[in-house]
C-alpha cells in the first residue's frame, strides 16, 4: 500500500487540520478578528474623520497585524463601508426587539419617534455621513457606497416598521410618511455635527409626533394622552 502523502502547507500542523473542530474554531477567531478590525475602523472614522482614517490608523486602534486586516479587508474604503454595514445591523437591526413597545397606539407612536430620533445621534449616523461626504469628490467611493447605502437604507426600513408594529404600518398612508421622516430627521441631525446640544429638545420632535399620529391614526390619533395630562396638570 502506497503511504499516504501530506502536501507541504505553510504553518501545517496535522493535529489542527485533522481535528473535526479545528475549521470552527479558525471561523470563530476570524470573526472576533473581523469584529474587532469594524469596530475600531467606526471609532477611528467617527473620533478622527475619514481622511484620518487610514488603514494603519485603524490596524494600530484594532491591535491586528497589517496582514491580518488587509486579508479580511484589501482596501480602506471596502473596510469602512463593511464596518457602517455591520454598525447598522448590530445597532439599528436589533433596536425593535431591545425596547418594551407599548400597546396603546398613541403612546407607541410617541416612543417609536423618540427612538427614531435617537438612531441619528449614534456613531452610525456619523459615519455614514463621513462616507459621504467623502464620496462627494470620490467617484470610486461614491460608486462602491450608492448600493452599501441601499442595503443599509433597507435596514433602516425593516428597523422602523419594528418600532411602530405591523398594525400602524399597515396604514395606506405610512409608505408617504416613512421617507417624510428619514429627510427630515437626517436633515436636523446634520445640523448636531457641528452644534452639539440635547438633541431629547429638539423643537422637531412633538411635531414628528404629531405629523405620525396624523398619517397613522387620522382624527383616532388627535387626541394626545400625555398632552392632555399637562394640560389638566397645568389647569389649562
Amino acid at each position: 500500500m502506497r503511504p499516504r502523502v501530506i502536501r507541504a502547507v505553510p504553518n501545517y500542523d496535522p493535529r489542527v487540520t485533522t481535528s473535526p473542530g479545528a475549521p470552527r474554531a479558525r471561523q470563530q477567531r476570524s470573526g472576533v478578528t473581523q469584529t474587532r478590525i469594524l469596530d475600531a475602523a467606526i471609532r477611528v472614522l467617527v473620533d478622527r474623520g475619514y481622511a484620518a482614517a487610514s488603514t494603519v490608523a485603524i490596524q494600530n486602534e484594532a491591535g491586528v497585524s497589517r496582514g491580518r486586516l488587509l486579508h479580511h479587508y484589501p482596501s480602506r474604503d471596502v473596510l469602512l463601508m463593511a464596518a457602517v454595514g455591520h454598525l447598522a445591523r448590530t445597532r439599528i437591526a436589533e433596536l425593535p426587539s431591545h425596547v418594551e413597545w407599548p400597546a396603546d397606539p398613541v403612546q407607541r407612536i410617541a416612543l417609536a419617534t423618540d427612538v427614531g430620533w435617537s438612531t441619528f445621534h449614534q456613531p452610525y449616523f456619523v459615519a455614514s455621513m463621513e462616507l459621504w461626504v467623502a464620496a462627494r469628490t470620490n467617484a470610486n467611493l461614491r460608486t462602491a457606497l450608492l448600493p452599501t447605502e441601499r442595503e443599509i437604507g433597507q435596514t433602516v426600513r425593516r428597523a422602523v416598521a419594528g418600532f411602530l408594529g405591523p398594525e400602524l404600518t399597515a396604514s395606506p398612508r405610512y409608505a408617504a410618511l416613512y421617507p417624510l421622516l428619514l429627510t427630515s430627521m437626517r436633515g436636523a441631525a446634520t445640523t448636531y455635527l457641528i452644534d452639539r446640544r440635547d438633541p431629547l429638545t429638539d423643537p422637531h420632535l412633538p411635531l414628528w409626533r404629531d405629523l405620525t399620529r396624523t398619517y397613522l391614526l387620522g382624527d383616532a390619533g388627535s387626541a394626545d394622552p400625555s398632552a392632555s395630562s399637562r394640560r389638566s396638570t397645568n389647569g389649562t
